[in-house]
């Protein structure tokens, strides 16, 4: 019997050796993060250029690209304006995807305008105006009501429709 838990002890311990000197060595392969598609390969600065001209190149850029476009637009809207948009990049980024698919002619806007468009359509642009007279004053009578309804809509099914 005491032989019998003698090599069980001892298989254990080899087991555990080798555990720690796998994972301590770094021997085990460390996981990869999958592989994003190719970006744009502008450099920020001259990329930040082209989309403060238009949205032509937005189709050109990768997810990470546009996050930290829309992420410097908010910073700046920050800094220059006082005002704070809450939602993420990536929910800004995933917004002009859906509305360049939709309306393909709004290239021709540039990110600045087409993200203060969209954070007064979701109520997310926050410069101390009143959200509905900011709203009706950036999106017209005729778009207020229209997204008005949008967010009606939106609140009543559970889900944003598409723009």
């Amino acid at each position: 019997m005491k032989k019998r838990i003698g090599w069980i002890v001892l298989a254990l311990a080899s087991v555990l050796a080798v555990g720690s000197c796998y994972g301590f060595l770094s021997v085990k392969k460390e996981k990869v993060a999958p592989v994003e598609s190719k970006g744009s390969g502008i450099a920020f600065p001259e990329m930040m250029s082209q989309l403060s001209r238009g949205l032509t190149l937005w189709g050109n850029l990768n997810a990470a690209e546009k996050k930290q476009a829309v992420d410097a637009v908010i910073g700046l809207y920050k800094s220059r304006d006082n005002a704070a948009i809450l939602n993420s990049g990536e929910f800004y980024s995933g917004k002009i995807d859906e509305t360049l698919k939709g309306n393909p002619s709004v290239a021709n806007m540039d990110i600045m305008t087409m993200m203060r468009v969209l954070a007064v359509m979701e109520y997310d642009f926050y410069n101390g105006e009143n959200k509905d007279a900011l709203a009706k004053k950036v999106l017209g009578e005729k778009g207020f009501s229209e997204n008005k309804m949008r967010r009606q809509m939106g609140a009543r099914f559970g889900a944003q429709p598409k723009l």
